[in-house]
């Protein structure tokens, strides 16, 4: 029987995969957005409008890979071998 409190713990995780998985690819496409306004030229506040864009979207997958980092070094001393979704970010 898994305790509650490790059930919920690996919801929690769960999420953050999915939040996770949803900005990577959200990442980019907006990577492949510059690169196609730096290969068509486009107008520069156009380029410096999507590298803010995607400077943001990097620094929240940075976050989402400390508070996941987290959760999960948190699930696995309070929940031993519990399985847990495959995590998407990289090992740290």
């Amino acid at each position: 029987m898994v305790p509650k409190d490790c059930a919920h713990q690996r919801f929690l995780i769960e999420g953050l995969v999915a939040d996770y998985e949803s900005l990577d690819a959200t990442t980019t496409a907006t990577e492949q957005e510059l690169a196609a306004l730096k290969a068509g030229r486009a107008a520069p506040e156009s380029i410096a409008a999507v590298e803010e864009r995607l400077a943001a979207e990097r620094e929240q997958l940075g976050q989402l890979t400390v508070e996941g980092r987290a959760a999960v070094d948190e699930f696995r001393a309070v929940c031993g071998g519990e399985k847990l979704p495959p995590l998407p970010w990289p090992p740290g």
